[in-house]
């Protein structure tokens, strides 16, 4: 089996600006994938592309030429790039696969919004032919680690989420729920989804959700009791609205001096928090005393609730992604050893095929059978025994000590 790697840059290792810079959208990302693929360099792939972090996880020949074919695609100078993103190979891959899934590498740790999105990166992927054993049996390993962690800790009951702490500071800037004239959200992916479920009790005159697939909008909205639309009808709600929430993957600016023109104009207050990446929200906005805009970034320094519990039960959790990683290279020696255990077989089968041919021929000539299963015991103990034998007197004085402990060890011979 072949060694993974990972490159990639989350919001530890790299600003706001950089993580935009090499975001991808869903839509992008089968592309991308065909492209790494293609060049018969990169046999498999999988790419996790979040507000936090973009990560690509491949197997390949060259991951220099999987790096220089990312920022290629971006428009990204790789020696720019180059202060921001890390690698990671073979066990120290797998164990930050591991990490990240159970919300370890998290800017809100312990958060499980990663494990859908790495479901949704990794079906993603597969539904585009871009993984196969290598990929498939390290992301199936490492959401079965996330489940261990889970359980075996107490992360999964006192971590916060992004939603939740999206929801502390509303409540506190909103304490008046009369004061919220609209509450929209832009988007409907797994994000959205997750932050919305915080505001089913959050009272406001209106509240919506807006996103390009109606049936995904109202799913959504009928689990928090919002109404919804399609995003053509984006400026006529955000000119109604006191707080917006985005995570919506796009390439371009919904919100921004144009489409908020009434409320610039008004001098209303406005709201908006923009979980996307790329953003689609112009920082611009800022400039208007009216206009609060905040990013994941700045929603990561006012959470601190329950920081130190999470520590420690991620200490616990270190300990059994540890262990996992150590299953994982058991399982990687052993399927290294499947090729050599097929060929042993296909050689013994062989030889009993080609014993069992001559006293077949025996027997039908009329040779007693007791004669015939004498000699066919003795043909098969000397086949399977000759080329070892030969190999083991012929080999170097040093190698052939190694080969006779080996030989001893594998057929339990009592010297």
């Amino acid at each position: 089996m072949q060694q993974p790697f990972v490159f990639g840059l989350n919001y530890a290792t790299s600003n706001l600006e950089a993580r935009q810079q090499f975001a991808f959208t869903q839509e992008q990302i089968p592309s991308v994938l065909n492209r790494l693929q293609s060049s018969g360099i990169t046999q498999e792939a999988v790419i996790i592309s979040t507000c936090n972090r973009t990560e690509v996880y491949c197997i390949t020949q060259d991951i220099d030429f999987v790096i220089n074919a990312i920022c290629d695609i971006q428009n990204v100078c790789p020696r720019m790039l180059k202060k921001y993103y890390y690698v990671h190979h073979g066990d120290a891959c797998v164990n930050h696969l591991f990490r990240v899934v159970s919300g370890l590498e998290s800017m809100v740790l312990g958060e499980t919004e990663i494990v859908a999105q790495t479901k949704e990166a990794f079906n993603l992927a597969k539904n585009n032919s871009a993984v196969g054993i290598n990929l498939t049996a390290i992301f199936q390993m490492a959401l079965a680690v996330e489940k261990d962690v889970r359980n075996a800790t107490e992360i999964n009951q006192i971590a916060i989420s992004v939603g939740h702490a999206i929801l502390n500071l509303i409540k506190s800037n909103f304490s008046n729920s009369d004061a919220v004239d609209g509450l929209c959200f832009i988007g409907a992916g797994d994000m959205i989804k997750q932050v919305a479920l915080h505001f089913k009790q959050f009272q406001s005159k209106t509240k919506i959700v807006i996103n390009r697939t109606l049936a995904n909008a109202q799913n959504i909205a009928q689990q928090i009791g919002a109404d919804y639309c399609q995003l053509d009808k984006l400026e006529q709600v955000v000119a109604t609205s006191s707080i917006i929430i985005a995570a919506c993957g796009v390439d371009k600016f919904l919100l921004d001096a144009r489409s908020l023109a009434p409320i610039i104009k008004s001098n209303k207050q406005l709201l908006i928090i923009d979980l996307s990446l790329p953003l689609i929200t112009d920082l611009q906005l800022k400039q208007h005393s009216n206009i609060t805009v905040l990013t994941i970034d700045d929603i990561a320094q006012i959470v601190d609730v329950g920081k130190k519990r999470r520590q420690l039960a991620a200490s616990k959790a270190s300990v059994i992604i540890d262990a996992k990683v150590s299953e994982y290279k058991a399982w990687l020696t052993k399927r290294g050893l499947t090729p050599v255990i097929k060929a042993l077989r296909t050689n013994a089968d062989k030889i009993r095929l080609e014993a069992l041919q001559v006293a077949q021929k025996q027997l039908e000539c009329g040779i007693a059978a007791d004669n015939v299963i004498h000699e066919l015991s003795i043909k098969l103990t000397n086949k399977l025994i000759h080329t070892p034998t030969v190999n083991l007197y012929s080999s170097e004085y040093k190698l052939q000590h190694d080969l006779s402990g080996l030989i001893q060890y594998l057929y339990d011979l009592k010297i």
